[in-house]
């Protein structure tokens, strides 16, 4: 059976940009694995350890996006495939949701798709519940803790802020990971050297049987008009003289808060 993991590329929260022209990010080269999504890798690799799963990663994007898909197999994935076309640019949760389905739907034995709980660009956390719903597969979310996985069923536990929630659902399903679940391992020199050619392949919208009114701008119904970037405030305070205990009633008594 195979298991598939979404990873995406996000623009390096350290050094992000808005354009103060159009607002939007300004995209550049630094970029990186999505944080989640390194452990939703690590839940598919001890899920497969166990069970003899080849652990497929995907991911969504330009050219560019092959650097995480090299990144997932270096870290122990089977192999990577980039889903890219032009026609994809200006998609939406929703679209890329579409296209993803029509990948995992294009590969066979399936049993479960894995994702971040959410990707720290945009912090929908809608993209793995769509892909379920696309699929028409079971979900479970925000899982803390995989508890036992069997042939037919797996058990985790859902961290739902201050209440645990520990389920069971059938296979195929579609899990959604948090960073609590686990410590995701560092990627293996030996494998990103002798890693093969055909390790990362692109799929293209025709590749996929993609209906060009589903993926892009055609179909996304919602669309980010603008990034604000909030105003820098400066810091204000007084300068305090002399005893601080009469300096400090002094300022509650000008400000009435005290007679």
């Amino acid at each position: 059976m195979k298991i598939v993991v979404a990873v995406k590329q996000v623009p390096n929260t350290d050094n992000v940009a808005i354009d103060p022209i159009t607002h939007n990010l300004v995209r550049s080269n630094d970029n990186k694995m999505n944080k989640y999504d390194k452990h939703a890798l690590e839940t598919a690799f001890e899920i497969a350890a166990d069970n003899g799963d080849e652990v497929i990663a995907i991911s969504m994007g330009p050219n560019q996006a092959k650097e995480v898909l090299i990144e997932a197999v270096a870290m122990g994935a089977t192999k990577g495939i980039l889903l890219s076309d032009r026609k994809f640019a200006g998609s939406d949760t929703l679209a890329t949701a579409y296209v993803l389905a029509q990948a995992v739907a294009k590969l066979t034995d399936v049993r479960l798709v894995i994702f971040g709980q959410q990707a720290i660009d945009a912090d929908t956390g809608q993209v793995g519940p769509l892909v379920a719903t696309q699929l028409a597969w079971s979900q479970l979310t925000y899982l803390s803790e995989i508890m036992t996985v069997g042939s037919e069923t797996l058990s985790a536990k859902r961290n739902l802020g201050t209440v645990s929630q520990a389920i069971t659902v059938s296979y195929p399903a579609v899990l959604t990971i948090s960073d609590l679940a686990n410590e995701p391992r560092y990627l293996s020199a030996h494998r990103l050297m002798t890693m093969d050619d055909d390790a990362i392949i692109t799929w293209s919208a025709t590749d996929l049987v993609a209906d060009d009114e589903r993926i892009g701008m055609a179909g996304s119904p919602s669309a980010v008009r603008a990034i604000v970037e909030p105003e820098q405030a400066g810091r204000q305070g007084n300068v305090i003289e002399g005893s601080a205990v009469e300096q400090v009633l002094a300022i509650l008594k000008s400000e009435g808060m005290i007679g």
